[in-house]
């Protein structure tokens, strides 16, 4: 295979330490990656070089933000292929995103209309829709999966001329399953209603091309692709971004003010009030130009070698109820039954082994599947054939232990 993760690890110092005495496995990467150390240079070298307010001054370190600000916004359009720059509006994340569309288009929605979303949706998907239908009194429908984990044939119908808004996960963060996005899309283009797709897990691992995608939006967190904490992307549509009613208001969003009224600004300025996370939107471009160096088909490739190999070794050991598909996903989402994830977790923890146990904030998923939780291994571009064993041990270990109680 044309990649090598032990190539890339030197870029990623915190992997580098031990966890209670054991070299730290960082298998949690759904959660949020680790960052190379581009992106903590880029960070740093803002805040000792180019430290400022932006837009707003007249001087040269105000210049010299400004212009690595907006530069980070260009590096974000090229990496999603967006049409214009101006397309791309800063946020804190994809959870504030999908929560601008939300409360941005509730002027468009009234009784009787319908909000369609998918049973794979994390919290952060979910919650603003049934919210938005509360406000609006409209009515929230699910495109569920079958009870083996599986699409329905024909989910056609679930498209009707009331669906004002369709918004899907592209990727499920809880069990690593795609969204049958094309279809979905083009159904709901065919009502007229505006789409939304989360990205959160699937810009680390696939090129998204936004305009090929021919979503209205697109939305996506930075931390979870090797950039910062605290700083995310909405993509729209022109059309769509200039339907949306502004989130908040303040200012750098503002043209003129007077005390009878306000004209706002134009895109992307509109939708960004206040002093934004300079140093987040910096760090994300650098973790965007990390990546568009990568061989991005080799380092999918790899990451879901490492998945497969582990769903290999937990079917072939048995007494493990897998929730993941078998191939083409980057984690492996299981229980084992009468062990309590949280107890599967606490022993790899004390094993330097960092996965996640719980609901991933799918709680309506989770019941379909019948299960309180999951554990769940994720998979980047870092982590090696050795740790993915090394998690199978650890796994079979401490369910000789546990299983004994």
């Amino acid at each position: 295979m044309v990649f090598d993760s032990a190539l890339l690890r030197p870029m990623f110092p915190i992997l580098a330490q031990t966890a209670y005495e054991h070299p730290l496995i960082y298998l949690d990467n759904a959660a949020t990656t680790q960052k190379p150390l581009a992106v903590l240079d880029a960070i740093q070298t803002y805040y000792r070089t180019g430290n400022a307010n932006v837009h707003r001054g007249a001087h040269f370190l105000s210049d010299r933000a400004t212009s690595h600000f907006e530069n980070a916004r260009t590096v974000v359009a090229e990496f999603l292929k967006a049409p214009e720059q101006s397309h791309v509006i800063w946020t804190k994340g994809a959870t504030e995103a999908i929560n601008m569309v939300a409360y941005g288009l509730e002027h468009v929605l009234e009784k009787g209309d319908e909000i369609l979303i998918t049973s794979l949706e994390h919290h952060a998907n979910l919650v603003p829709w049934q919210q938005l239908a509360f406000r609006t009194g409209a009515r929230l429908r699910v495109v569920p999966l079958t009870s083996s984990g599986e699409w329905e044939e024909e989910f056609a119908h679930y498209f009707t001329d009331r669906t004002r808004i369709f918004a899907a996960t592209h990727i499920s963060n809880a069990i690593g399953c795609t969204t049958p996005l094309s279809t979905m899309l083009a159904l709901a283009k065919q009502q007229g209603a505006f789409t939304l797709v989360d990205g959160a897990q699937a810009v680390a691992h696939y090129p998204v091309d936004v305009s090929e995608l021919d979503c209205d939006f697109y939305v996506f967190s930075g931390h979870k692709m090797y950039g910062p904490t605290g700083i995310g992307v909405l993509y729209g549509k022109q059309h769509a971004l200039e339907v949306l009613m502004p989130y908040q208001t303040g200012g750098e969003m503002v043209r003129h003010v007077s005390y009878q009224a306000t004209e706002f600004n134009v895109l992307p300025f509109r939708l960004e009030a206040g002093t934004p996370n300079i140093e987040g939107a910096i760090g994300l471009a650098a973790a965007c130009d990390f990546l568009s160096e990568q061989n991005r088909p080799a380092l999918l490739a790899w990451e879901q070698s490492l998945a497969n190999h582990v769903y290999t070794r937990l079917k072939k050991y048995g007494g493990i109820d897998l929730y993941s598909p078998e191939k083409n996903t980057t984690l492996v989402s299981f229980s084992v039954p009468n062990i309590h994830v949280i107890d599967l977790n606490a022993y790899l923890d004390s094993q330097g082994i960092a996965v996640r146990a719980g609901s991933h904030c799918a709680h309506p998923l989770m019941a379909q599947l019948g299960v309180t939780g999951t554990l769940r291994a994720s998979f980047a571009c870092y982590n090696t054939l050795e740790e993915a064993d090394r998690f199978c041990d650890a796994l079979f270990d401490a369910m000789e232990i546990l299983g004994d109680d």
